[in-house]
């Protein structure tokens, strides 16, 4: 009797391996698990639940060992457009303009000249372009205009930034949380159709809603702000809380910071952080107002070239340096999966010839009762991954590692915080991923 035929189902298993690793879109995956039960045991088994990195002109990269270590197109994504990274789950933040700085890969930036990187193209404050900004989920291809936010920061130089774009929830209507480098918008609330409400210069470097009536904003100096949202639909800001304070003494001093009269601030809670002037010293406040007055605006014009990025808000605080490497150190804002508020303080050392290194990374939770921060473990089954445009605190099952925190300022390793170690990945990623300015994506989760 002759030997019945092979038919799809008899594919051996480390060849479909290697085709479920190059459909790395779930939908794909999807239609793949529904041919047989042998395609969807084998779908099941390579399932990883380690995000994308998505980079600036579009493509995204996946994790993993041969053919699941891939780059490509993101599906839907529109020419001339920048990614400014994942706003939510499945949903990205896109600039659609002719300012190709911020989307020009890495490698075609500069180049060596005598051993030394030398920028062919960079970003200039002299150069405006025009922005058109969008939500878009490649998953379900639709796209949300931003019109209110263009009105606002449509119009900018190329060394304007814009650091995140934070969705309140998953609805694409709902409000949502910009932070720029920009003194004068800081942090801009916009909610599609119905406006947008314009924060100034409160140093915040990054935000995270916890609840939906509050978005929180730490700074450089790690206070804790409290933007409490109004409940009509049109983006406004009711109170404004300093809800924890520089521990430093004479901080706001030394940095000649003060609080805008909105910020409420309780000044009586911590004694020991007070600071008398003397008669030799001036107080801030009064420095302040002086320079207010020098610094204001003649014009419009005056008014438009502040967006420049000349007064920039930085993202990393330069602590000093060694033997020609930058210490710097970044501050993170995330919810756990416990609901409590998490700063991530990361401290790296880039190198101007290399990739640098994680020196330390800590943990800490806001105690909002003390008004202080707190240092803080992950729970068992929890991880964390920080981007400077999409953080988040996911639970540890397969690919992601307990209580590990994942980072795309260096992917070649990961902090341990169970023995506050740096240690070695064990998937590999798309070399691409290493010096492009990057961030983490969440597909929706396959459920084979």
């Amino acid at each position: 009797m002759a030997a019945a035929a092979a038919g799809w189902a008899d594919l051996p298993l480390d060849m479909l391996d290697e085709v479920i690793a190059r459909l790395p879109i779930p939908g794909d995956r999807a239609r793949l698990a529904a041919v047989c039960r042998a395609w969807r045991s084998a779908a099941r088994e390579v399932v990883s639940h380690l995000p994308w990195i998505v980079l600036p002109y579009g493509t995204a990269c996946t994790a993993g060992h041969g053919a699941a270590c891939s780059a490509f197109r993101i599906p839907g994504f529109p020419d001339d457009t920048t990614c400014l990274g994942a706003a939510y789950d499945c949903w990205l933040a896109l600039d659609r303009t002719d300012d190709v700085v911020r989307r020009t890969p890495f490698r075609d930036t500069g180049r060596f000249v005598r051993g030394e990187w030398e920028e062919v193209v960079y970003s200039r404050p002299d150069v405006n372009h025009k922005h058109v900004y969008a939500l878009h989920n490649p998953f379900s291809n639709v796209t949300v205009p931003l019109p209110d936010l263009d009105a606002v920061i449509g119009h900018v130089a190329e060394t304007f930034r814009v650091l995140k774009v934070l969705m309140r929830s998953p609805a694409p209507d709902d409000l949502i949380a910009v932070t720029t480098n920009s003194w004068n918008c800081n942090v801009i609330l916009c909610r599609p159709g119905k406006g947008t409400c314009v924060l100034p210069y409160y140093r915040v470097v990054d935000v995270a809603f916890l609840g939906g009536d509050t978005l929180y904003g730490i700074t450089s100096g790690e206070e804790l702000i409290a933007f409490h949202l109004g409940e009509d639909d049109i983006p406004d800001v009711t109170k404004i809380e300093l809800v924890i304070k520089n521990p430093l003494a004479c901080y706001y001093y030394e940095c000649g910071w003060v609080w805008p009269e909105e910020v409420l601030v309780d000044y009586t809670s911590n004694e020991e952080d007070d600071y008398y002037y003397t008669d030799e010293e001036e107080d801030p406040e009064d420095i302040n107002e002086e320079e207010a007055a020098d610094d204001e605006p003649a014009d419009q014009q005056a008014l438009e070239d502040s967006f420049n990025g000349d007064e920039m808000v930085s993202d990393n605080e330069v602590l000093g340096a060694k033997d020609k490497d930058l210490l710097l150190t970044g501050r993170y804002l995330v919810q756990s999966l416990s609901g409590e508020l998490l700063l991530v303080r990361h401290h790296r050392r880039a190198c101007p010839h290399c990739l640098g290194r994680t020196c330390n990374l800590e943990v800490f939770k806001a105690d909002f009762s003390a008004g202080k921060w707190v240092a803080a473990g992950l729970a068992k089954d929890e991880a964390i991954f920080l981007s400077r445009s999409h953080s988040k605190c996911a639970r540890a099952r397969r690919g992601i590692r307990q209580g590990f925190v994942y980072y795309t300022t260096r992917i070649n390793d990961v902090f341990d915080t169970t023995s506050s170690t740096v240690r070695a990945i064990t998937v590999g990623w798309p070399r691409l991923c290493v010096a492009e300015k990057s961030g983490w994506f969440f597909p929706p989760e396959l459920v084979v």
